[in-house]
């Protein structure tokens, strides 16, 4: 009886560390994937996203996630945001409208750091989020993304709705996620190389 016990709680146990084990090895990826979507899920699922890199873009751009999952957005070269808008209303916050809106505030990757900075937002619910980057003509230029979109159609609408934009308009505040950092080896990416000076 015991042994049959012991089992059954080794059995348990291995089960119980399969999601972590499965979220560590995707953690450590070295390498961004190009047009790769991102799986829908159960929920309790890290799915990083990285923002910027050689181009001002995020990778992946269309993310299908679980109420429960959290989206890490770990920020390559150059300085970027993750801002919430309106589906109507490409390159402007949400938060004007409602300050609990997702913005994570400006964060820099420099040559040379050994840090990334991260933003991780929980997924409350599996209607569609979308976002921008905030800093300069990035929105313009299609650095847009969409969290749960409804169809393969939104977030070509949506990149084109931001692209006649005028001009991106920053968040107010830090909200809807927590900015962190992970150590460079456990990125999503391998960061671009330094820019030689002409």
């Amino acid at each position: 009886m015991k042994i049959t016990n012991l089992v059954h709680a080794s059995v348990a146990a291995i089960s119980l560390f399969a999601p972590l084990a499965d979220a560590r090895a995707q953690r450590r990826t070295r390498y961004v994937r190009r047009n790769v979507v991102a799986n829908q899920t159960t929920g309790n699922t890290l799915i990083p996203v990285v923002v910027g890199g050689a181009q001002d873009v995020y990778v992946p751009n269309i993310v299908h996630a679980a109420v429960g999952d959290v989206v890490q957005f770990q920020f390559s070269n150059g300085n970027h945001t993750v801002t919430e808008s309106e589906e109507s209303e490409g390159c402007k916050p949400l938060q004007a409208k409602d300050p609990s809106a997702v913005h994570n505030g400006h964060i820099p990757f420099l040559d040379g750091q050994v840090e990334v900075g991260t933003f991780s937002i929980v997924v409350q619910s599996t209607k569609p989020m979308f976002l921008y980057c905030a800093t300069g003509p990035h929105c313009q230029t299609g650095q847009v993304m969409i969290i749960n979109p409804k169809d393969d159609v939104q977030l070509a609408n949506y990149a084109k709705l931001s692209q006649s934009t005028e001009a991106s308009v920053d968040g107010l505040h830090v909200a809807g996620g927590i900015v962190g950092k992970i150590a460079l080896e456990k990125a999503a990416f391998v960061p671009a190389p330094p820019e030689e000076e002409e």
